[in-house]
């Protein structure tokens, strides 16, 4: 099972028109939390890794339907700055992290659109 932890502008409670796109692609498992700092870059947020175990970030966690992946991060990509057609230096990437599933504390392997810092 491949899934997708979600923060900010991508919450449910936030209405973006992207959050729309994402739900063509997945389907919501509940709250969650992965390890960081969310940080405020004025009218969206980015989250940054943390050494510290107690920094946590508050965030959804979705499942990504199988063979929908290649579609799902086109467009997420694209939204996030980081797509093929893009430039260099871009201010997110996509990377992996241990999401814990607030529900259960069952931990989930995800993706999540990191803050590059510069």
């Amino acid at each position: 099972m491949e899934t997708l932890f979600v923060y900010g502008t991508l919450l449910t409670t936030h209405g973006h028109p992207m959050h729309n796109f994402l739900r063509g692609y997945c389907d919501f498992l509940g709250a969650a939390t992965v390890g960081g700092t969310q940080v405020d870059l004025g009218g969206y947020s980015g989250l940054v890794p943390s050494g510290d175990p107690r920094d946590r970030v508050v965030g959804e966690l979705f499942r990504i339907h199988n063979g929908a992946s290649d579609k799902l991060f086109s467009g997420l990509d694209a939204f996030e700055g980081c797509g093929d057609d893009d430039p260099e230096l871009n201010e997110f990437f996509r990377h992996r992290l241990d999401a814990t599933l607030l529900a259960d504390e069952s931990v989930h392997e995800a993706w999540v659109y990191l803050y590059n810092g510069h």
